[in-house]
Parts: structure tokens; sequence; C-alpha cells
């Protein structure tokens, strides 16, 4: 293209810009090379290392002489591998500033040649817009894309979990086995000699060889741990096996995915601990 716009008469060194622009991606292009060839032969030598460890046995001297000889061969072995990478990360950051630094050039230089530079050298013109959009775009493709993902981790993280759960083999509760729990209901204790916040839990049913006793709880043991609420007056709790207990509705969705506690790992259908 710029070959073939010789002839046109830009008022801003315009011209320049795309070469430059050009130049910086094909070192961007050259950085990546060399980093993808140093991996490929970081792999390759990692593999003839362990041949030649299993080859004299996993030790000896000569398993330790073929491993320093590869290492003096590839320049200095781990040493110039760790030198050669963080070269290469220096340069990439150095590029990508300088494409920024470039980027601004190259707008400010389309902006200020305006309508002459349309006209005096219109495929020089629209070339560098178009170079100066396809930034833009992949800029905002980016970020799009980062917050999309982390808006789908933040909405669906429910369903990642329940999918965690069934992939990790994380056997549920059924309802007949969360029928067989105790229940109980939170009173609020009125004594003045108790701290504030203190109660007890009162049995209201009991089934399934569980023995419910009425419990009286310290401030500090009047809460769920799976929502971090205090147990308000009046509240249905559901106590394992294990003496934890918690709200009923959420113990019933924690057992659904994962018949364990929350605190200790007690398996309510396998009646042990979990390691």
């Amino acid at each position: 293209m710029v070959l073939c716009t010789v002839k046109e008469r830009e008022n801003v060194p315009i011209r320049v810009w795309i070469c430059g622009y050009a130049l910086q991606c094909l070192v961007h292009v050259a950085l990546v090379w060399i980093e993808y060839r140093r991996r490929n032969r970081r792999g390759n030598w990692g593999n003839s290392r362990w041949r030649g460890y299993s080859e004299n046995g996993g030790g000896g001297d000569g398993g330790n002489g073929e491993i320093e000889e590869d290492e003096e061969g590839n320049g200095g072995g781990a040493l110039g591998q760790s030198n050669r990478s963080t070269c290469i990360k220096r340069c990439e950051s150095v590029n990508t500033m300088a494409s920024f630094l470039w980027w601004i050039i190259g707008f400010y230089w389309v902006v200020s040649g305006g309508e002459v530079l349309m006209q005096g050298a219109p495929r020089l013109y629209w070339l560098a817009v178009v170079f100066l959009a396809f930034d833009v775009f992949f800029a905002i493709f980016c970020v799009v894309l980062a917050c999309l993902i982390g808006l789908a981790l933040c909405c669906c993280l429910p369903c990642i979990i329940a999918i965690l759960y069934a992939v990790a083999g994380q056997d549920g509760a059924s309802d007949a086995d969360l029928s067989m729990l105790p229940k109980y209901r939170f009173e609020i204790s009125m004594d003045e000699d108790k701290p504030s916040g203190s109660g007890k839990m009162v049995p209201i049913q009991s089934s399934g060889g569980y023995l419910a006793l009425e419990r009286n709880l310290l401030p500090e043991d009047a809460e769920c741990c799976i929502c971090l609420t205090a147990y308000d007056d009046g509240a249905d709790l559901q106590a394992l096996p294990c003496n934890h207990h918690f709200h009923e509705p959420c113990i019933v969705k924690w057992l659904k995915m994962n018949a364990t506690c929350p605190l200790c790992k007690y398996n309510i259908l396998k009646g042990t601990e979990q390691v």
C-alpha cells in the first residue's frame, strides 16, 4: 500500500507512522516466535534429560555427567533459560509501551491532518484509520470479554458449585434423610442474668433415632455459620448428628448438594468424618 501511494502527498508524516506500525507488528511477531521456540526447546531438553536419567538407572556418575553436559550445551541450563525468558518479557513490555505511544502519535496526526490529509492522501488516511480502529476494537473486545467472564462467574456461581459437586462425586441427602434430623425452634432468653443474644433450642420434632434435647446457646453460638446471621426469636433450626446447628432452609439447601457438615465434614449418610 505504501508503494502504491507514492504519488500521494500528505501534510503530516502519516506514511512514516504506517511504516512504524508495521515494524512494531513484525517485532511483536518475532518476539512471540522466539518465545515459542524457547519453550519448545526447553520441553525437548527436559525430555532428553529424563531419558538420559532413566537410561542410567536414575543416578550414578554417568547420569550426572550427561545432565551436566546438556546444561552446558544449552547455555547454562535453567539459569540461561530464565535469563532469556526475562529478556524476552522485557522486550515485549517495551514494545507494548512503544506501540501505545505510537498509537497516540498516529491518532494526533490523523486528526491534525483533517480534510487536507483525506483529500491529498486518501488511501494513506484510511489505512491509518483502519489500523487505529483495529487497535481500539481489540482493546474494547478484551475488556468486554473480561467483564462478561466476571459477570458469568458472579451470576452463575451457584450453578458452577452444583456442577463441581456433581463432577467431584459428592452425594446429596434425600428428603427422607433430611426428615430424620431433629428440628428445633430458637427462643431468645428473657433472663436478665444471661448475656444479651443468648437463647435456647427447643425441640419440636425428633425422629430416626436422634435424641433431641433442649440446648442453651451463648450469643456467639446463636448464629448460622452458613448465612452468617444471628438466630431470630422463633427461627426454625436443624441440628446434625455432630451437634452443629444451622437455619433449617440453609442446611437443607447445603445437604441436598453435599451430605456433609459445613464445619466438621461429618457425613450424615455414612456416619463418618471426611478427611
